[in-house]
């Protein structure tokens, strides 16, 4: 394939992360006197060319046949260094494009969360405010999607040989982090604004959920919050390039992640009767008994579990946490007796909700309990991790 002047040019331009306009600006031409260069239609006069050189950082023989000009020996290895560092160069100026972009996808899902509490609390319109934000939380996936495809493409487009694709690790790890971020950040603010849609208070101005009552609402906020935070950056821990710390005879990553999704599918489950507004006895029976159903089926699978596994220390694990989420669904049960339901005669409803330290101390206390437990485990196996492959040989 022949190869000219004008798409060497273009070639390096792009290389270096350069605009028409920037290489016009530092050769004092016009970007169309550029352009024009790049397409053949005409060529830079002989006085320009070692500018062009110098610019690109490539010989003035190289523009002149439009192709690199292979090098031996050390002149070699000082371009193999330099298009290295031109690499890098590139690379951490896309990190920090995307980090800003970053931090103003999670600035609009403040604003968003701002703009529903000055709303709702302002004019007493929590509906519009909701809309609102929702606006600003789509403009925050938004630009987040953007700055993804601008980071991909700003590196895309160049060639980076098999050899140093591990040098764009870093901008991955940064998109990966940076979105968790920004897409929890959208969550959180998607959760703390549900009870002004799903909580009323009839005897407050346009049916507005009361500050009190959102305060009182808000320790379980933050630990729905929470949870889901844990579980996705569990569901999500090698793309998170998060090292994970090495077990005796491997950490059971499948079982934990079985073990979590069908007990906390039936802890979630227990709570639907606690949910219903029933008034039939019949139905109350029924209900009672379907909660305690689902509860005992939780740790009847739990016991399975860990009597199944045959290494003590995956049996160890699996029990404490199996346990934690057991005490996390009684604190969930604990917090909602303080959330009562009010029928008037007149067919008004009152949402009434009365704040108890003991939910939110259990859950962490569930949390701290099984981080020293798995600590423990780990450390306590550790020391006869070399003579482990021996001991299970037989």
């Amino acid at each position: 394939m022949s190869k000219t002047m004008g798409g060497f040019m273009a070639a390096l331009r792009r290389a270096r992360g350069m605009t028409q306009q920037e290489v016009a600006d530092r050769l004092n031409v016009s970007n169309k006197t550029i352009s024009k260069w790049e397409r053949d239609d005409g060529y830079p006069e002989i006085t320009i060319i070692p500018a062009l050189a110098e610019l690109f950082e490539v010989t003035s023989d190289e523009i002149l046949r439009g192709e690199r000009i292979p090098q031996p020996g050390q002149e070699r290895e000082k371009q193999a260094a330099k298009t290295e560092k031109q690499i890098r160069r590139l690379i951490n100026s896309s990190v920090t494009r995307f980090q800003n972009f970053s931090c103003l996808a999670a600035a609009l899902a403040l604003a968003g969360w701002i703009t529903l509490f000055t709303i709702a609390y302002t004019f007493y319109r929590p509906l519009l405010g909701f809309g609102i934000m929702l606006i600003l939380i789509i403009a925050s996936v938004t630009t987040q999607f953007f700055s993804i495809n601008t980071a991909r493409a700003s590196t895309g487009d160049h060639e980076i040989s098999a050899d140093r694709q591990k040098l764009l690790l870093p901008l991955q790890k940064t998109i990966n982090r940076y979105t968790f971020a920004v897409f929890m950040s959208n969550a959180a603010v998607i959760i703390l604004s549900l009870p002004f849609i799903l909580i009323r208070d009839s005897f407050y101005v346009e049916s507005v959920i009361s500050l009190n009552t959102y305060l009182a609402w808000l320790p379980v906020l933050l630990i729905i919050i929470a949870l889901c935070g844990l579980l996705f950056l569990n569901l999500l821990q090698d793309k998170l390039f998060i090292e994970k710390k090495s077990w005796p005879g491997g950490y059971p990553a499948e079982k934990m992640r079985r073990m979590n999704l069908i007990q906390g599918g039936a802890l979630l489950l227990s709570f639907v009767p606690v949910a219903i507004d029933y008034r039939l006895s019949s139905a109350k029976l029924f209900l009672i008994a379907m909660f305690y159903l689902l509860f005992i089926f939780a740790i009847i699978y739990l016991l399975t579990v860990v009597i199944k596994s045959r290494a003590g220390t995956e049996r160890l694990l699996l029990l404490a946490a199996g346990s934690r989420n057991l005490l996390y669904a009684i604190a969930l049960l604990y917090f909602s007796s303080g959330s009562t339901v009010i029928h008037t005669a007149e067919g008004e409803i009152f949402h009434h909700f009365e704040f108890k330290a003991g939910p939110p101390l259990l859950f962490l206390g569930a949390a701290a309990a099984y981080l020293l437990a798995k600590y423990f485990i780990w450390r306590q196996s550790s020391p006869i991790q070399p003579e482990g492959p021996e001991s299970r040989g037989g």
